[in-house]
């Protein structure tokens, strides 16, 4: 299935040619090893010639445990000013990587990791995005840095210049030469900002804190964990701009498993935690980028590589703004992006059911536009806004190990740096092509990605079928309806036909021109995942179940008997659950 999946997509890469290879290993034999192997690679101090050195400031990486490929790490300290600099450090690609060699061409051709859940697809190999790139803790690397001053609220203008624009001396971008003394995970960020570790006391406790991800270097848990709350402070007050200023969040359930030591069986599935760690990476991220957008398009011009967000599409909008009138009297404001957050954080606020947010919610993301990458000269400038982060114009910067568009942003922001735009070796509309490929491939990825999921959440509910579950319908067709899950953040088809010996149904149009599902059960019982569990559920005596769009339905999910490998799900009747 996982081959399948990718050869479907396009995406089954296979290994790395012994020309890339080879490519690579001159690239990386220019630094130098020392005791450690392959993880002490450090580079000469050539390399480091002509780089700002932040190999004594206190800069670390926050990611998932399970992460090999760290594309970023920050830093953070106070100014006298009352203001804080910020320094979002990223793994310098463009250094090994040189315009037409194989390894580029190759990294090009593939355009982006693919990230499945039993192993990933790489953009660049092993001795690059895991060993020589990779921002790993105690030694020194190679970056690409954006460095700016900001005010604890959020803002970027200088403390006591309102309604002043920033100064250029305000914002730093160019190469520099790093070490970062630790390698912290969402989790263990977490309990820092939760204040569950790393309160002055002289034991720090190995549950919230593993000794593995401490920091080194001289520097202490309680300075790191400063840094990380006084980040979280700034990021916080930043992220209430953005939402305030109009940004749009749709955030879907992401599931997360956790493999047998087969690599393939799955034992654990729940969904991915958003914390506010995540968040605070998030946002001096999108702060990064935003702010490289802004040097790209005044000093590269049309050349410049930005990601735009087109608005949503209007039917299928007005679709979800005319069930959400009909089905709980709230109007969505689909103006623009600020007028439909600020519609649902009000069904939020005003709504006592959180199952209403969250299928209003799902609804949403069907008509909203993928950003894609393009360069500025080949669109009005009207077209560079991105609609969900609700601003003029926006990019890639910080993740280059597995995104080539941000490869390209690196090179062009270096000869903007040079004053050597002119001489750059991709025209516009060459970059325009080479954006409109990375388009191409993240969304073979992205699907790819989707299937590897679908495949696996089948094969843990063949083990561990779920009898009984709260299922909302998002959609009705001529055969089929959708349902929405939120337990597993699944939306999929169920087929009527394969109803029919159990229920009596009638799928029609009422008087509205809505489609309605009405189904009456045959006999007294009930289908469940097996004959054996079907008494293991409680009575579900009913006569009749009429499905409109955001009836709630109790259904059970297991995995289909025939190939190709599936979720399953089955109605079992209304839902009474509350």
């Amino acid at each position: 299935e996982t081959k399948a999946l990718l050869v479907e997509n396009g995406v089954d890469h296979g290994d790395f040619s012994p020309a890339v290879l080879r490519n690579v290993e001159e690239s990386v034999k220019k630094g130098r090893f020392y005791e450690g192997g392959d993880m002490g690679w450090k580079p000469t101090e050539e390399m480091c010639r002509g780089r700002r050195d932040y190999r004594k400031r206190r800069v670390f990486t926050i990611d998932p445990t399970t992460a090999k490929d760290l594309d970023d790490a920050l830093h953070i300290t106070p100014l006298p000013d009352g203001r804080v600099e910020i320094g979002v450090h990223i793994a310098d690609v463009s250094h090994f990587i040189q315009p037409n060699s194989a390894v580029d061409e190759e990294a090009l051709r593939r355009a982006t990791t693919v990230y499945l859940v039993n192993g990933i697809v790489p953009m660049l190999p092993r001795p690059l995005c895991e060993i020589a790139c990779s921002l790993n803790e105690n030694v020194e690397r190679l970056a690409f840095s954006c460095v700016w001053k900001m005010n604890m609220d959020g803002t970027l203008s200088k403390k006591g210049g309102k309604g002043k624009q920033k100064k250029e001396d305000d914002i730093w971008y160019g190469r520099t030469v790093i070490k970062s003394c630790a390698r912290l995970d969402y989790a263990t960020a977490q309990n820092i900002i939760d204040g569950k570790v790393a309160n002055g006391e002289s034991h720090v406790d190995e549950a919230f804190w593993p000794t593995s991800r401490q920091p080194t270097g001289g520097h202490t848990t309680d300075e790191v964990a400063g840094d990380v709350r006084l980040m979280h402070k700034v990021a916080m007050a930043r992220r209430k701009l953005r939402f305030d200023n109009g940004a749009l969040a749709l955030n879907g359930v992401k599931l997360a498993f956790q493999l047998e030591e087969d690599g393939e069986t799955p034992k654990l599935c729940a969904p991915y935690p958003i914390r506010d760690s995540n968040r605070l990476i998030e946002e001096f991220m999108l702060l990064a980028n935003y702010l490289v957008a802004q040097r790209l398009i005044t000093h590269a011009h049309g050349r410049a590589l930005l990601r735009n967000n087109s608005p949503p599409i209007e039917q299928g909008m007005q679709q979800v703004v005319d069930v959400s009138r009909e089905s709980f009297n709230f109007d969505i404001d689909t103006t623009n992006s600020r007028t439909l957050q600020e519609s649902l954080s009000r069904l939020s606020r005003e709504c006592n059911d959180e199952l209403v947010v969250q299928c209003v919610t799902e609804s949403l993301m069907t008509p909203m536009r993928p950003a894609e990458y393009m360069a500025a000269g080949e669109l009005d400038e009207v077209d560079w806004q991105h609609f969900a982060l609700n601003i003029p114009y926006y990019t890639h910067f910080t993740s280059p190990i597995r995104r080539y568009a941000d490869v390209i942003v690196h090179r062009l922001l270096q000869a903007t740096l040079d004053d050597d735009v002119d001489a750059f070796p991709l025209k516009q509309n060459e970059i325009h092509t080479a954006a409109g490929h990375c388009n191409d491939m993240r969304m073979n990825a992205k699907k790819a990605q989707e299937r590897s999921d679908r495949v696996f959440l089948s094969l843990y509910l063949k083990k561990n079928p779920i009898a009984s579950v709260l299922g909302v319908c998002l959609g009705i067709g001529e055969k089929t309806f959708t349902v929405f899950i939120p337990s597993l953040g699944l939306s999929t088809r169920v087929f009527l036909q394969e109803h029919e010996e159990i229920f009596n149904i009638n799928a029609f149009e009422d008087s509205n021109g809505k489609r309605r599902i009405v189904i009456n059960p045959k006999t007294n019982t009930v289908p469940g995942i097996e004959p054996a569990s079907v008494e293991d559920i409680s009575d579900h005596s009913w006569k009749s179940l009429d499905i409109r769009v955001f009836t709630k339905l109790e259904v059970a999910c297991t995995c289909k008997l025939q190939p190709p490998i599936d979720v399953r799900v089955t109605v079992v009747g209304p839902w009474t659950g509350g």
